[in-house]
């Protein structure tokens, strides 16, 4: 009877198979999910992306308002008495009508805006078009970033040239300037790409100006990442094995690339959400009737002093949601970057 290659010392004890050792994104989401400072950052995040598609829902069923309705006449049940939602000043003369202010009920949460309309309700409905902006800005950017850096790390010579004299010039002209100088333009008269053409107020604009705005910054980062791969030994080897290139670039340069994109994914996205309000808040980035977190600080603006609540709430909701994404992002460089891991545990 020959003794089973399974068992141990002839005991029968079966021996276990070798476990199959992590690759490199378990590892990183094992680290991530040991960071507890990044898990509650995207515990943040998903909240308040689901509080805000959620939006329809608490506006017609909870609050029972018309989020995008003027009602500077209208009036609310509050304990059982009828209250007007435009009242009289509170200066000497009460000259002048206020909206109301937060209520502490499900109607009217956070008050009124100069036009009647619930502020809680606009709060939601405009974080899912800042949310929504910022997140699709960011893939955008990354996207043409990790061409644009691609081709100019990988190919070289006049590519990496023209390449990097273009980025340079984008890279020279402020941010916010370049952005305001394509939104006037493109809020003016659209934007027309050939037969196709996308009015002023839809929300492809914005997110094609913050996108373009933002690709030097990863772009560059995305080159330099490039330049030391193109050196590395296994891409030499598929060079001198006669590999055509664009299989060196997608099944080669690209996986190694994608960690610093996931980096940089956060990052961007809270750099865009800025962006996306500010231009907002200007009126040449979401269009009215649609709101979004810049518009409604805008709608705040004049109310600062007698109802700050309708600046304020939508001021708040963008640092929460940047600091979570900065964090976020820091928990991914950590996780992610195997140098900085080295560097930390010697």
């Amino acid at each position: 009877m020959t003794a089973d290659c399974s068992s141990a010392s002839g005991t029968g004890v079966p021996v276990p198979a070798p476990a199959r050792p992590a690759g490199p994104w378990r590892k990183a989401g094992r680290t991530l999910l040991r960071n507890r400072s990044a898990m509650a950052a995207l515990g943040v995040l998903v909240c308040m992306t689901i509080a805000c598609l959620l939006a329809p829902l608490y506006a017609h069923d909870v609050a029972r308002v018309d989020p995008f309705t003027s009602n500077v006449a209208g009036s609310i049940m509050l304990d059982g008495h009828e209250v007007d939602i435009m009242q009289p000043n509170d200066n000497p003369l009460h000259l002048g009508l206020s909206p109301i202010g937060p209520t502490g009920h499900a109607a009217y949460l956070l008050g009124a805006d100069s036009q009647g309309r619930d502020v809680a309700a606009r709060l939601l409905y405009g974080g899912r078009n800042s949310l929504l902006i910022s997140a699709c800005a960011a893939v955008l950017c990354l996207l043409l970033a990790a061409t644009a850096g691609i081709a100019a790390g990988f190919f070289g010579g006049l590519v990496d040239t023209v390449l990097s004299r273009l980025m340079d010039i984008m890279w020279a002209v402020p941010v916010y300037l370049f952005a305001i100088s394509l939104s006037i333009v493109t809020v003016s008269q659209g934007l027309k790409l050939g037969p196709f053409v996308i009015e002023a107020d839809n929300l492809l604009i914005p997110i094609v100006i913050i996108a373009l705005v933002y690709v030097p910054y990863a772009a560059r980062p995305i080159r330099g990442r490039v330049l030391a791969l193109r050196q590395a030994e296994f891409v030499t080897a598929a060079r001198c094995l006669g590999v055509p290139r664009w299989r060196i670039v997608l099944f080669d340069i690209l996986p190694n690339v994608m960690t610093t994109l996931v980096v940089l994914g956060p990052l961007l996205m809270a750099l865009a959400l800025l962006a996306e309000s500010a231009l907002s808040f200007l009126s040449i980035g979401v269009q009215a009737p649609a709101a979004s977190w810049g518009t409604i600080i805008q709608d705040g603006e004049g109310l600062i002093y007698t109802r700050p609540m309708v600046a304020v709430a939508p001021g708040l909701a963008i640092v929460i949601v940047v600091l979570a994404l900065n964090i976020l992002g820091d928990g991914l460089r950590d996780a992610l970057d195997v140098r900085d891991a080295a560097r930390r545990s010697s």
